[in-house]
């Protein structure tokens, strides 16, 4: 099970099924298509094999699709992600990746599947609130932010019944912990199903926001994920009572932000980490030493998928990685006219994504998780700007102001 290096078994059951979910929009001769998986998060490797297949098979190029995890500490490790943290043998590396193979398919299929069954429909906005998640880097001072912000995309049938319901929310999604070892889909989970029974014939579907430095709070039991969920489906609720219409022409980019990692330890600097007392140190120093050894060097940048998609007034972006509270404030107090919906985990999980001030001070999201998805260290002091540059040149690509 994917997201607690705590964890000491495989998983014991299903307490929930995990759900994977695509939808089609076609808008402006612009087609969306909407990817949401019951997962930690997926990687740039799975990203790319998928797209791929979706180019070569319905002509979907970088910046049409999108693939958001709901980041549910209850599900299936896939691909290599956060190899370091989890002690896996040979055989179940093997049914990860074989698991992982299943699941691209799986996915380039849905999304064919919704592609064929598009039909009229009306699209509309609304903003609803949610106040269970709590910023958890307590240590710091002043108390970091949260975002109560619960965003939501109504696609309605010509009789305004939900067809669709898209909704997000900055948290994480961790109220079940390590003790648990059911495959479940925590409270994003729990809201979705109930939002699927209060709107009969409605697919609910969860894009997960910039909280990778909040937590649910009280956490801990299956009875607070229900809670949770519950509050965050009345939240939609509240929202889709006072949805407004969105008209005008649409747009959608897609890019990569080159971020800098700051400077790694030298080879005798990772040789000393291999006799360290903690497990995980020891395996994140032996396995740059094997990069070291394969390839001479180590990885100086990551990556950072950043897409927009502009739906006439509304636009997301979305944001790879666990991204940080600081980044969703920021991109809507600069870009207030925009309607903006800034969501993470999306199109790769790689790493948490820091903004500058939480680099500064440091601590888990700072760059201590970084060990645990095998990156060389911490990014370096221009990761915030980077990525806000590059989220508005591509906003500005596509009229957005």
């Amino acid at each position: 099970m994917a997201g607690y290096a705590a964890r000491a078994t495989a998983a014991t059951g299903t307490a929930m099924p995990l759900r994977g979910k695509a939808l089609a929009i076609e808008h402006d001769r612009q087609r969306f298509v909407l990817v949401t998986v019951d997962l930690l998060g997926v990687t740039a490797a799975m990203r790319e094999r998928i797209g791929v297949t979706l180019s070569r098979t319905h002509h979907l190029e970088a910046e049409a699709w999108m693939l958001a995890a709901s980041h549910t500490h209850c599900g299936p490790v896939v691909d290599d992600q956060l190899s370091v943290a989890y002690d896996l043998d040979a055989g179940q590396r093997s049914a990860i990746a074989a698991y992982t193979n299943r699941l691209e398919a799986t996915i380039t299929g849905l999304v064919g599947d919704a592609l064929e069954r598009l039909e009229p429909v009306g699209l509309a906005y609304g903003e609803g609130r949610a106040t269970f998640g709590a910023n958890r880097r307590a240590q710091f001072l002043p108390p970091g932010p949260v975002d109560p912000a619960v965003p939501v995309l109504r696609v309605a049938r010509a009789d305004g019944r939900p067809l669709a319901i898209v909704f997000g929310y900055a948290c994480h999604n961790t109220t079940l912990q390590a003790a648990m070892t059911e495959f479940h889909g925590d409270y994003a989970g729990v809201a979705q199903r109930e939002l699927e029974l209060r709107y009969p014939g409605s697919q609910a579907m969860f894009l997960a926001g910039c909280g990778a430095d909040v937590n649910p709070s009280p956490r801990g039991t299956l009875a607070l994920v229900e809670q949770h969920g519950a509050a965050l489906a009345d939240a939609v609720g509240v929202a889709l009572g006072r949805v407004r219409s969105i008209e005008g022409s649409s747009a959608a980019g897609f890019e990569l932000a080159d971020v800098p990692f700051a400077t790694a330890p030298d080879r005798a600097g990772w040789l000393a980490r291999q006799q360290s007392e903690d497990i995980y140190v020891r395996r994140h120093a032996t396995l740059m030493l094997d990069r070291l050894n394969r390839d001479g060097t180590l990885e100086l940048a990551h990556s950072e998928p950043i897409q927009v998609w502009r739906l006439g007034g509304l636009t997301l972006i979305a944001l790879g990685g666990e991204v940080v509270t600081d980044y969703a404030l920021r991109l809507k107090r600069e870009h207030a006219s925009a309607g903006l919906w800034v969501a993470a985990y999306c199109n790769d999980v790689s790493c948490y994504v820091p903004s500058g001030r939480v680099l500064q001070e440091g601590g888990y999201e700072g760059g201590g998780a970084m060990i645990y998805y095998g990156r060389p260290g911490p990014f370096d002091t221009s990761v915030e700007q980077r990525i806000v540059t590059t989220a508005g040149r591509l906003m500005r690509r596509l009229g957005v102001s």
